[in-house]
């Protein structure tokens, strides 16, 4: 089955409402920051805003009291993001982190050139975390979001033998696999190059090789999709499969459901983080639809969705049509069509008619298959999109093992439009309505309320 980002996203990910394109494996993945990031580094965190913000932030998440936790989210978080999930919500997502993790200590900082920065960190628990904290455009004292990227083993030393096997697996990875076979073979070359001139010897542990990697490998392909990570040593065997989430686990996180509402003026709203492909999901995603399903206009929240299965994208968008009705295709590195995807006729849920009016809110955190649900409808003219440009990744991935101790994220197929003739791959969607992310729900109220004939 083709997927844009693997559905069973990592908890820990879901848990602190991030957009970032995950991998299957979520304990592997490595988060890089979309600014290049410098080649120094140090144990202590910056005397800058993104810097005050992560000690405020390890302070409460080290207290571990419900006090501490919640009064960072009061003081720090950025108000709309308090809008749309509570600081006690908030603050419960990083008691639960805590739990996962223990205690958290600095190990190494890696500016970037946006003056944020990376921050590795080691938990009492043994976690080994990457925190990438980012201020809010408006008010560089209020927290947007955070990036966290979780290994479940400490870094480990590499010989420059094994930082060749590493990179010569990646290279033919790239090189056998990606979309496009000339992008495949730049990279390759790239880093093997890169390799050969000493590049990666200041690569000193697995982290950071394959943090090293991630960035040389999207300078070449500006494909956001593509990502390599260190596995945990369970994972380390052919015979051993590597972990996949549990139903337990994600039923914990509601499927990425997070929130269902009637709106005054019977505007139907409904959030979800995650098109997550599951017998669970989709009852969860059924009873949602049902709630809202008498109402005169649907608003979809995807302004933290990192993406998802296409199966469970075409479920969700069966319910805004009437008839079967194709959406999307995809191509393979050969330019082949080799995958289509109509809605469904037989769809079990509610069906909204044609006259009510649909809208999606996205951000530039909307990424991958959220990206699809959002260009699809506005090229069928079925939603009107409000808010910001997306985040522009339109390949499904496949994971590939490298040297037993990584894997990495292959973008091997391209989303296919039948009505552009293309996709959003390094565009992203661009909104009807542009709007901040923050005013971007405000907004199709107001426009709703218009359109429906209530004030």
């Amino acid at each position: 089955m083709t997927s844009f980002i693997t559905h069973t996203a990592a908890s820990l990910i879901a848990l602190v409402g991030l957009a970032q394109p995950a991998s299957k494996h979520p304990e592997a993945v490595v988060v890089t920051s979309h600014a290049s990031p410098s080649t120094s580094t140090s144990s202590t965190l910056p005397d800058s805003p993104a810097g005050k913000i992560a000690r405020a932030y390890l302070a409460a998440y080290n207290d571990a009291s419900d006090a501490a936790q919640l009064k960072f989210e009061e003081t720090y978080r950025v108000a709309s993001k308090l809008k749309e999930t509570p600081a006690a919500e908030r603050a419960q997502r990083m008691k639960t982190m805590f739990e996962k993790t223990g205690t958290l200590a600095v190990e190494q900082v890696t500016p970037s050139d946006d003056g944020t920065f990376t921050a590795r960190l080691k938990g009492s628990k043994g976690v080994v975390l990457e925190m990438h904290f980012v201020p809010s455009r408006d008010d560089s004292s209020k927290l947007d979001f955070v990036e966290v990227a979780t290994f479940d083993t400490a870094p480990e030393a590499m010989t420059a033998d094994q930082r060749a096997a590493v990179v010569e697996g990646a290279a033919k990875a790239m090189e056998t696999g990606y979309v496009f076979p000339e992008k495949g073979a730049k990279m390759a070359t790239t880093i093997r190059e890169k390799l050969k001139s000493g590049g990666y010897d200041s690569a000193a542990d697995d982290i950071a090789l394959a943090r090293a990697i991630t960035t040389d490998l999207r300078a070449v392909s500006h494909d956001k999709h593509i990502g390599m990570g260190v596995l945990p040593p369970s994972d380390r065997t052919e015979a051993q499969p590597m972990h996949e989430p549990t139903d337990n686990e994600m039923a914990r996180e509601n499927y990425a459901f997070r929130k269902v509402e009637r709106l005054e003026g019977t505007i139907g709203y409904l959030k979800f983080d995650a098109f997550i492909e599951d017998e669970g999901a989709r009852q969860t995603a059924l009873a949602a639809l049902n709630f809202i399903s008498h109402c005169d206009a649907i608003i979809f929240d995807l302004r933290q969705n990192g993406g998802g299965s296409p199966e469970m994208i075409r479920f969700i968008t069966s319910s805004l049509f009437d008839k079967p009705t194709l959406l999307n295709q995809m191509m393979d590195r050969d330019s082949k069509i080799v995958e289509e995807f109509t809605t469904l006729a037989d769809f079990a849920g509610p069906h909204f008619k044609p006259e009510v009016p649909v809208f999606v809110l996205t951000s530039g955190r909307t990424f991958s298959g959220a990206e699809e649900f959002s260009y699809n409808l506005k090229n069928l003219k079925r939603a009107t999109i409000i808010g910001e440009t997306t985040g522009g990744g339109a390949h499904p991935v496949r994971g590939e093992r490298i040297a037993d101790r990584f894997s990495l994220r292959v973008p091997y197929m391209r989303a296919y439009n039948p009505i552009t003739k293309t996709n959003w791959e390094g565009t992203g969607v661009e909104p009807d309505v542009k709007v901040s992310a923050d005013q971007a729900l405000d907004k199709a109220i107001e426009i709703a309320r218009g359109k429906i004939g209530k004030p």
